[in-house]
């Protein structure tokens, strides 16, 4: 029988059975992020990537049934680690975001439109930490990552707390974003993509035990998004113009 051992606060625990890994995983002692080991394998693994410890990714809320968004049916498809999909389904519900409000800004304090673009889109993305979380909290998606077919849960399959999405959230600003400053957005942007490509989680998620899903995605789902970036392009072209 295996002899697993895992990570716990940077600690190495075990060696513990696959069932006690199993129990510990069902106590919520441990997450789908907490690194794993056993004799035969090269390195540490998080326990969301090997399959006898892998929580059903699209099982109904455990701990919240209610949602407006119909996930039955759901059945992850395909590669697993889509950083690029992750990517663009966050920067489109972060572009919906500028316009709604920045039209909403400029039409109530004209002077707004004279702020310097970089500092006015640190503040915006500032602004958008907290308006994901109540998505996330309540129909249990964002409109980007529903049409790029991302789901995002805790390990036991329901939706995040507003608390949860705020705390995970202000985590991807950080060590992913750069804070929004271009030079160090650009580096922690390379370094998020390597580690969920090599590690096949993000720090956030690792940390907060929670796991992101894909289903592929069908051709008209980018025929939209595609179409939406041109009229974004064209929106702000005809902006300057005016």
């Amino acid at each position: 029988m295996s002899q697993w051992y895992f990570d716990e606060s940077g600690e190495q625990r075990g060696p513990v059975s696959e069932e006690e890994i199993q129990s510990l995983l069902a106590a919520n002692k441990i997450h789908q992020g907490t690194m794993l080991w056993t004799e035969g394998m090269i390195d540490w693994k998080p326990a969301g990537s090997i399959s006898a410890f892998q929580a059903s990714p699209y099982a109904s809320p455990v701990s919240d049934p209610t949602s407006s968004v119909d996930w039955s049916g759901y059945v992850p498809s395909g590669p697993q680690v889509r950083p690029w999909v992750r990517y663009w389904a966050r920067t489109f519900d972060f572009l919906l975001f500028c316009l709604l409000v920045g039209a909403t800004v400029v039409a109530v304090w004209p002077e707004a439109a004279e702020m310097n673009d970089t500092f006015l889109g640190i503040i915006l993305l500032l602004g958008y930490n907290f308006i994901e979380p109540a998505f996330l909290t309540t129909i249990g998606t964002t409109p980007f990552k529903a049409l790029l077919c991302v789901r995002l849960r805790k390990s036991d399959g329901a939706k995040l707390t507003y608390l949860q999405g705020l705390s995970r959230i202000f985590s991807v600003w950080i060590r992913g974003q750069g804070l929004g400053i271009p030079l160090v957005a650009l580096i922690t942007g390379i370094t998020s993509y390597n580690r969920l490509s090599n590690d096949s989680i993000t720090w956030w998620d690792r940390e907060g035990g929670f796991t992101v899903t894909h289903r592929n995605v069908a051709w008209w789902r980018w025929v939209i998004l595609i179409g939406l970036f041109a009229g974004f392009i064209g929106l702000m072209m005809t902006a300057d113009e005016v």
